[in-house]
């Protein structure tokens, strides 16, 4: 691809463009954007998304025009690198890419009311994030960007352009990456620019709408960096937070970059209640801001600090198959017996320095809050309103849960604030249940129960479930996942039919 413009690394983030000399007079062309027809190629982790075949003949670069892409990483800027919550309820654990397709398509033919909102919000959030909202005539892969806690997810999907012209297919399998985030910022930026400063207008009209990229370029690089976290939180969760930062003494950590207009590090009460898609009120705010500030100047306990790591939440593994290993992990290094009844989990914590807190919240949709990071004490708020917390066997099951988040899901600049509940990412919610579940109740040490006694009747299983401090719920689940209990048994003792 001769002349190709490069900006970041193949092998992590690239996107390289050059422009291109249509064969057709330009009052034949587009009056919009006619002027920019162009070569677009797109790598990531050393693999080219927009490599395709047209009429058996391979190509690494998708040839249109390149100025409807340039406008609206413009006009989208700082949803692409700072929005992460999903603006209507999906309990999907996948990548941003599957995730949207499939409730596109869930919710598209729905002659309910309800449901043609929820496909309003689900369109505005693809049109924020989707490439191909950029142009949806042009020939660009399934791409979707958005911010994840501190780094940035690029998730693609192998479904091909909806008017591909006979012959073409790109050749791409789905996938998903994390980078931290001026790996992808950096790059994209500086294909901005250069396609501002570089374009060549044919005409006035070409020139008027050159000159007015140029002018959004440039506004969009003075954007405040208080602007720019506004797109990780709602609105009315964000004046809260910012109000409470600025009538304190808090010392504000976030980092951004200088030249270009990207939050790298979000503020640690940004981190916390941005990428929620949840009703917070003001008091609940004051009170985990409050957590905030008295864990503030704290650190890690040697013995966590060598624990602690960040395992991607993408592994090629099922979420609760993820969280059984890593659990497997810490109770060995705890020195936890597998045959071990009953862990006492308060205890672990305290020998680990891991503070444990009890708050009363108006909001009975957060069931504990994890808190952890560079200057701060690792500390695990347990939410005294929620119906899960009122027996002693959820309490032990939301701080196992917890400390998984304390442990596995801090941030690459290694912070975690992280609030549990419904709306959160459903596959690190899911690993961390399926740790916290093996946490407290190896299959060795239930198999040994199980095997004292003769049948698997609810009576046995309420019994088994207060032997090792886990709710019967939990316990089913555990004992499904590892054919401990046979699917008949599981349906008569949860009550679920198959109709």
């Amino acid at each position: 691809m001769t002349g190709m413009q490069t900006f970041g690394d193949p092998d992590r983030f690239e996107i390289s463009a050059r422009w291109v000399q249509d064969q057709e007079p330009r009052d034949r062309l587009p009056k919009d954007h006619g002027w920019s027809m162009g070569e677009l190629c797109i790598k990531v982790g050393g693999v080219t998304l927009t490599e395709h075949r047209i009429h058996g003949e391979s190509k690494e670069g998708i040839q249109w025009y390149l100025g409807p892409v340039v406008a609206w990483l413009l006009s989208q800027w700082k949803w692409l690198m700072h929005e992460e919550a999903y603006t209507w309820k999906t309990h999907s654990g996948e990548s941003a890419a599957f995730t949207v397709e499939a409730d596109l398509e869930r919710y598209m033919a729905s002659a309910y009311p309800s449901d043609r909102l929820v496909y309003k919000h689900i369109r505005a959030w693809w049109m924020r994030h989707a490439l191909r909202s950029a142009d949806p005539s042009a020939l660009l892969p399934s791409i979707v960007i958005r911010r994840v806690e501190d780094t940035i997810e690029v998730s693609w999907l192998d479904k091909q352009p909806d008017f591909s012209p006979e012959g073409h297919e790109l050749n791409l399998n789905p996938g998903v990456a994390l980078f931290p985030v001026e790996e992808v910022a950096k790059p994209l930026w500086e294909f901005l620019q250069w396609a501002t400063t570089s374009a060549q207008p044919v005409t006035r009209d070409d020139h008027t709408q050159i000159q007015s990229l140029r002018k959004r370029l440039e506004a969009t690089q003075q954007t405040q960096s208080v602007e720019l976290e506004a797109a990780y939180m709602a609105d009315d969760i964000c004046h809260e937070v910012m109000d409470k930062i600025r009538s304190s003494h808090w010392i504000p950590n976030g980092k951004a970059l200088t030249d270009i207009p990207v939050v790298t590090q979000f503020d640690m009460p940004v981190l916390m209640f941005g990428g929620l898609n949840v009703d917070i009120g003001t008091s609940d705010v004051r009170k985990l801001f409050d957590v905030l500030v008295q864990q503030h100047r704290g650190t890690d306990d040697k013995e966590l600090a060598e624990l602690v790591s960040s395992p991607s939440i993408y592994e090629y593994l099922q979420p609760y198959t993820h969280g059984y290993e890593l659990a497997y992990q810490i109770r060995e290094a705890l020195q936890i017996d597998t045959d071990v009844a009953f862990v006492d989990v308060e205890k672990h914590l305290e020998r680990l320095g891991i503070a444990i807190q009890e708050i009363d919240l108006k909001t009975n949709s957060v069931r504990g809050v994890a808190i952890a990071g560079e200057d701060f004490l690792p500390t695990i708020v347990i939410n005294t309103s929620h119906k899960f917390n009122n027996s002693a066997r959820g309490r032990r099951f939301t701080l196992a849960h917890e400390f998984c988040h304390i442990l596995f899901d801090r941030s690459r600049a290694k912070r975690l604030s992280h609030i549990s509940g419904p709306w959160t990412s459903g596959r690190v919610e899911k690993r961390a249940n399926a740790f916290a579940a093996m946490f407290l109740a190896t299959p060795h040490a239930l198999e040994r129960a199980l095997n004292s006694v003769s049948s698997r009747d609810r009576k046995v299983i309420n019994k088994l479930a207060e032997t090792f401090g886990i709710g019967t719920g939990a316990l089913l689940e555990h004992l499904r996942n590892f054919d401990l209990i046979s699917e008949d048994d599981f349906q008569a003792i949860s009550g679920y039919r198959y109709h």
